[in-house]
């Protein structure tokens, strides 16, 4: 299990060319908090995919930050995964602000290839 942290997340975000600084962090904090609550590593990335891409966590940064996290988690569960559908899937959930955890972790899946 991924266990990313505050820290971890504003590391990623500086690292990919963000200034680091959070923007909605009660967002963030909750989407954190429900990764805690040991629940399948694909509902707990679809919270902090919905805390960027959606709430806005970050004041920049926050679409190439959910790819990192994205990609962390399939390669720390040894996934293969399709880049140029995850970008797509990642832009399509930020354009429509999609919220919906369901939905988030359907789209999210629909990115590793079997």
């Amino acid at each position: 299990m991924l266990n990313l942290n505050k820290k971890d997340l504003i590391g990623i975000n500086q690292e990919i060319g963000g200034n680091g600084k959070l923007h909605n962090e009660d967002s963030m904090d909750f989407a954190l908090s429900i990764a805690k609550q040991n629940k399948s590593w694909l509902y707990e990335l679809s919270y902090i995919v919905r805390s960027l891409l959606v709430d806005h966590s970050f004041e920049h940064g926050n679409k190439r930050t959910a790819i990192i996290v994205i990609i962390t988690y399939f390669e720390n569960n040894n996934l293969d995964f399709d880049k140029d559908k995850l970008i797509k899937i990642v832009w399509g959930i930020s354009k429509k602000n999609i919220s919906d955890i369901n939905k988030l972790t359907r789209l999210i899946k629909n990115a590793i290839i079997p």
